[in-house]
């Protein structure tokens, strides 16, 4: 989280002033960032988040690099910086004010509650943060809570320039769509693991975590990811221009080496 944090400034820098060294590392300090998290990953055979966090790793040294060396792209990559850095402005709060990620976390721990028992689950709130079923416990943390997805949408919406009613039409597309199937997510987990659906609870859980609301999360995102891009084409477009920035740069420097 530390890194991030010290990613954050220069990338902002770099967006106001166009100041190539330092999107070269602020990029690479955000890169690393991520990668600093695969041990975690890899201790709780979570392998679905391990190739991301080596994915995302990758590609954003290979933006730090290419923001820094291909002169001709240097604006996409100005205006790719300014939504990933204001994504993270939105996510800082909540994981470095203990309060305000309490205050989440908690909201988030009896919503499940109360959706799960809709449902005729009879999941109940054990503690501010854990949820017990079947004489099972699961804790809640700040990644159950959705912030990240939300964060990264609201700073890609917000950064790009587009009219006003626009950007709030996708951003109640994406933002409140996103924290409601999150409430599904946890219910849909803790109703697996309390009830020991795949067998043993520890495979249970496992499945229902790590595979099957990975893959369901990912599918939403897609989802919800093309009707953002109906409503604002900017940012489409301007994903489409940093993979061909990034196609055309990287792709000289392999085919020359």
């Amino acid at each position: 989280m530390e890194l991030v944090i010290l990613a954050v400034p220069f990338m902002l820098l770099f967006t106001f002033t166009g100041f190539r060294l330092l999107s070269l590392i602020g990029w690479l300090i955000f890169g690393i960032s991520w990668l600093l998290k695969l041990p975690y990953y890899l201790s709780i055979s979570d392998y679905f988040n391990s190739l991301l966090m080596v994915a995302a790793f990758a590609l954003f040294t290979a933006i730090s690099i290419a923001s820094y060396r291909d002169v001709e792209n240097i604006q996409t990559y100005r205006e790719v910086t300014a939504f990933s850095s204001l994504a993270s402005l939105f996510y800082f709060p909540f994981a470095l004010n203990r309060s305000l990620g309490m205050s989440l976390i908690e909201t988030v721990t009896l919503q499940t509650a109360i959706l799960a028992n809709f449902l005729g689950i009879p999941i109940q709130v054990y503690d501010w943060n854990i949820l017990t079923l079947g004489g099972r416990f699961v804790e809640i943390i700040l990644a159950c809570t959705g912030i990240e997805s939300m964060s990264l949408f609201a700073g890609a919406i917000l950064g790009v320039k587009a009219d006003a009613r626009r950007k709030v039409k996708a951003l109640l597309v994406s933002v409140p769509v996103i924290y409601v199937l999150n409430l599904f997510r946890n219910t849909f987990i803790i109703a697996i693991y309390g009830y020991s659906i795949f067998g043993d609870p520890d495979t249970s859980f496992f499945i229902a975590h790590n595979i099957v609301s990975k893959f369901g999360a990912t599918l939403a995102l897609i989802a919800i990811s093309l009707a953002v891009f109906r409503i604002l084409p900017e940012l489409a477009d301007l994903i489409f221009r940093l993979y061909d920035a990034l196609k055309s740069f990287w792709g000289v420097r392999i085919a020359s080496a």
